[in-house]
């Protein structure tokens, strides 16, 4: 599935979740090294049914990548350049949850099973079960290969399970059964755009923050229990 890079084009396909759009987002999105692209934008409806329009755009203009990106993130300037770089079908960039544990978007395993992955090399390439959409490298050819609609809210496919999938993980869910590997840069972060940015940083505080009130609470109970022994 690999092409040249000579042979590219690409187009950059955003949901507007958003109400609005971060200065943040947009100031990123303007440095940002990018070739020659097709822009497409999509504003109104569910983000599962915005997506599946992007995608239905791209594929008639002729593209051979689409660039998914959220208007909640703030890019790399290297972030296409890094990306397109490992020529690979699917790459993304490395994104924190926005809101706590804030964790890394990246899991090993498979749907119902999927088990967070934190034993990273800042810099490494690893290859996910799944990840978020927020920002996202595709290879066209992947949408020859799943069919439409390609992401979709669904029903947990386990039936002894309940609650909703979210569209970003049945797809990649559908791409992991299609044998298509998902990777991330871990080099190459965004910024997640909550009440603050969202980083690497706002992950290891919070951490080191649990941590503590843990170890204190464990240290509380330890008296409580020396007292009334007592």
């Amino acid at each position: 599935m690999k092409r040249s890079l000579s042979n590219r084009k690409l187009a950059i396909g955003i949901p507007l979740t958003f109400p609005y759009v971060p200065s943040t987002f947009f100031d990123s999105f303007n440095i940002m090294e990018k070739p020659d692209y097709e822009y497409i934008r999509e504003q109104n409806g569910p983000v599962d049914e915005m997506r599946n329009n992007i995608v239905r755009r791209a594929k008639r203009v002729g593209v051979t990548h689409l660039l998914m990106m959220d208007v909640d993130q703030i890019y790399h300037p290297k972030t296409f350049v890094a990306l397109a770089s490992h020529n690979l079908p699917v790459v993304g960039c490395l994104i924190y949850r926005r809101y706590p544990p804030f964790d890394p978007l990246m899991y090993k395993g498979t749907m119902n099973e999927y088990l967070l992955i934190e034993d990273f090399k800042q810099g490494d390439l690893v290859e996910v079960a799944a990840t978020g959409t927020g920002c996202l490298l595709l290879d066209m050819k992947v949408f020859d290969i799943l069919p439409d609609p390609w992401f979709k809210f669904t029903p947990n496919p386990d039936p002894e399970r309940t609650g909703i999938v979210g569209e970003d993980f049945m797809f990649c869910w559908n791409l992991q059964k299609a044998g298509i590997k998902i990777y991330v840069d871990t080099a190459i972060p965004a910024g997640h755009i909550s009440m603050f940015e969202v980083n690497e940083h706002t992950y290891k505080f919070y951490k080191k923050v649990a941590k503590v009130r843990k170890e204190a609470l464990a240290e509380y109970l330890k008296s409580q229990q020396s007292a009334e022994a007592d």
